[in-house]
């Protein structure tokens, strides 16, 4: 039996290797079918990650497991380096660009034409997404831009710093789950194509905000468990600061601040430094004169793309012609806020669950958003939510629009190639636990 999950784990291994290897060959997506093709090789790149996994020995020393979950981690990374990167990258650089000219990305959209200086020496203007819109990122995240694009405008400078980022996490990923399964466990994140694809490859910075976040639970772990109290407090105030920097790179960690305060109890009056951190990071840019959080609140407007959920409700009982997703977010706030309470006495299961709310209600789905959860999900043993993240790839055909009798308009076949597979996994491990139950 041994032999056997030893042939399964290695075949399965490379292939995942040269699944994801392949990506490179069908990154072009202004050619016909290449997109069809990349979504075909990353399908089953994530197959094979999760045959590899399921597979992953721990029959062999420490050291031996974690010379394989380090080697297979960072190949999987260098071997996206070269793919084309997300045109979310070419806004990152753009509003860092002009900070350093000298304007301010939440006053002057990418399409003003004050701008028309700049924008001829940028050559990838053009492919910025949205640019009718100010900025809707953060200021954590807009000073990041600022502070790379003073660097070099080269991708790879931003490849490679956002998976050291990313890699940072799954370190961080090994020290919160602990245990002489930790690098199993940890490899459901650190070996899944959607997130070497979403930081080497596409070079989105949402590792970064990650690093901050699995940074801030870990903190608040200890915490909860040393037994000194000025060392509890000392990790209190770690994890509010990773928490606040978390929130001013992105929003969704704020789903998790509820549970903070229920994690640190009577300690909770440190996150006053959480809400600090963004408002400190706001000034650079003219708070409180200059409307920034408004200006974050711009996505809202957009049209609904990809979600979960709405859409059976849209095509059921209420219809939304227009697609418009602003009045689906406050229902969203309430259910995260509902489930925090609801996992007062299990706040580590707790945070999966509104993460998972923020990913299952958001009206607009990026793959890169399933990442968020990837790393609570290992944490926490949650491995539908892989499912999720390589049934997401399905996303990129959008790109083909030949498919879709409207561009970017998910048809029913492609909901369900996207829920199907989790939902068929969910009724799975569910069968295996009462299995299990069974038998003991």
């Amino acid at each position: 039996m041994k032999v056997v999950r030893l042939v399964i784990f290695s075949v399965a291994l490379v292939a995942e290797i040269l699944f994801v290897a392949a990506l490179n060959c069908f990154d072009d997506w202004t050619f016909e079918r290449m997109p069809v093709l990349f979504v075909a090789a990353a399908f089953l790149s994530g197959v094979a990650c999760l045959a590899a996994v399921s597979n992953f020995t721990i029959n062999i020393s420490s050291r031996n497991q974690a010379i394989l979950f380090w080697g297979v981690a960072i190949i999987l990374r260098l071997i996206v380096l070269p793919l084309v990167p997300s045109d979310e990258l070419f806004r990152y650089q753009w509003e860092g660009k002009i900070q350093q000219a000298g304007f301010n990305p939440y006053i002057v959209a990418p399409a003003d034409s004050k701008l028309d200086g700049l924008r001829r020496d940028f050559p990838q203007a053009a492919k910025i997404n949205h640019p009718e819109l100010c900025a809707v990122d953060p200021p954590g995240a807009e000073l990041l831009f600022k502070f790379l694009s003073g660097i070099t405008d080269r991708p790879l400078f931003y490849k490679i710093l956002f998976a050291i980022a990313d890699l940072l996490v799954a370190a961080l990923l090994l020290r919160l789950i602990g245990g002489e399964d930790r690098y199993r466990g940890a490899a459901w994140y650190a070996w899944n194509p959607l997130v070497v694809y979403s930081f080497a490859g596409a070079a989105h910075f949402d590792s970064v905000m990650m690093l901050a976040m699995v940074g801030g639970i870990l903190a608040l772990v200890r915490s909860t468990t040393t037994s000194e109290s000025e060392t509890k407090w000392l990790w209190a105030v770690l994890a509010a600061l990773l928490f606040g920097i978390a929130i001013s790179l992105n929003l969704v960690a704020a789903s998790l601040l509820l549970l903070c305060a229920v994690a640190l109890r009577w300690r909770a009056v440190v996150l006053a430094l959480t809400a600090l951190i963004p408002a400190l990071l706001s000034f650079p840019f003219g708070f409180p004169k200059v409307p920034i959080w408004e200006s974050l609140g711009q996505f809202t407007q957009l049209s609904r793309l990809n979600d979960l959920f709405w859409w059976v409700i849209e095509e059921t009982v209420l219809p939304n012609p227009h697609q418009r997703d602003f009045h689906y977010y406050p229902i969203m706030i309430v259910c995260v806020i509902g489930v925090s309470l609801l996992f007062v006495r299990d706040w580590k299961r707790g945070m999966l669950w509104a993460l998972g709310i923020v990913i299952v209600l958001s009206p607009i789905l990026h793959p890169w958003y399933c990442v968020w959860i990837l790393p609570l999900a290992a944490w926490r043993s949650a491995y539908a939510w892989n499912v999720l993240s390589i049934t997401l790839f399905s996303y990129y055909l959008f790109w083909d629009e030949r498919l879709f009798v409207l561009p970017w308009h998910a048809e029913p076949w492609m909901r369900g190639l996207v829920i199907a597979p989790v939902l068929a996994a969910l009724v799975m491990l569910s069968a295996q636990k009462r299995a299990t139950v069974a038998a003991t």
